[in-house]
């Protein structure tokens, strides 16, 4: 498998060997990302994040404390494109010049409003927020891991069809799901990934 890693914009394959000394210098490298249950937390560089799910070759994780504690989802209720969708980009190219391109897996973002509408589609990302329903499913894990902040998930309230553009699913300090206005700018983003689970991390 080749590693690349993001560096202004240009893709640099590296070497087994310059992935290695490159995990060493971070300070990672302890132990490999299956061998961590689910539910516990472990680091990539300086982030920390918890696993939540796992399959043969993959592993789910988000990230343990907010990225960012307060920003304005966007212009609309729709993930794709908004201010949020931007920095979870950005942050896809930081993680992935730790561990390798390549060992982050892309992974599709239902966006299925809250309503069941789904005029916004799915989209295919590295990094994203967790949707609604994945919070739902991975409740009892986040509840271990609550933050003292709001912070918001990747599913709109509804769409224009019924007349809604702007309310979005959120998370509250107590872990209950709300809607939030998508210009308020007081909500966190927390972002989601998939990564392959042979990489070494710490703990």
């Amino acid at each position: 498998m080749k590693n690349y890693i993001c560096l202004g914009g240009k893709k640099i394959e590296l070497t087994a060997e310059q992935v290695a000394e490159m995990q060493k210098s971070l300070g990672i490298g302890q132990v490999k990302l299956k061998n961590i249950p689910i539910g516990e937390t472990f680091k990539v560089g300086d982030y920390e994040f918890v696993v939540l799910d796992r399959s043969e070759e993959t592993t789910a994780v988000i990230l343990k404390d907010l990225l960012h504690k307060e920003k304005q989802f966007g212009k609309n209720n729709n993930f794709e494109n908004s201010h949020i969708d931007e920095i979870c980009k950005k942050f896809s190219c930081e993680i992935s010049a730790i561990i390798g391109e390549n060992n982050l897996i892309e992974h599709t973002v239902d966006l299925t409003s809250d309503d069941g509408l789904k005029d916004y589609g799915k989209i295919k990302r590295k990094m994203s927020l967790l949707t609604a329903n994945l919070y739902r499913r991975y409740v009892e894990i986040l509840d271990k891991h609550k933050i003292k902040a709001w912070w918001w998930l990747a599913t709109a309230y509804s769409t224009p069809t019924h007349e809604n553009a702007n309310w979005v699913k959120c998370v509250s300090p107590d872990g209950c799901i709300y809607s939030g206005f998508n210009y308020d700018g007081t909500f966190g983003v927390r972002p989601f990934c998939i990564l392959n689970s042979n990489i070494f991390v710490s703990r």
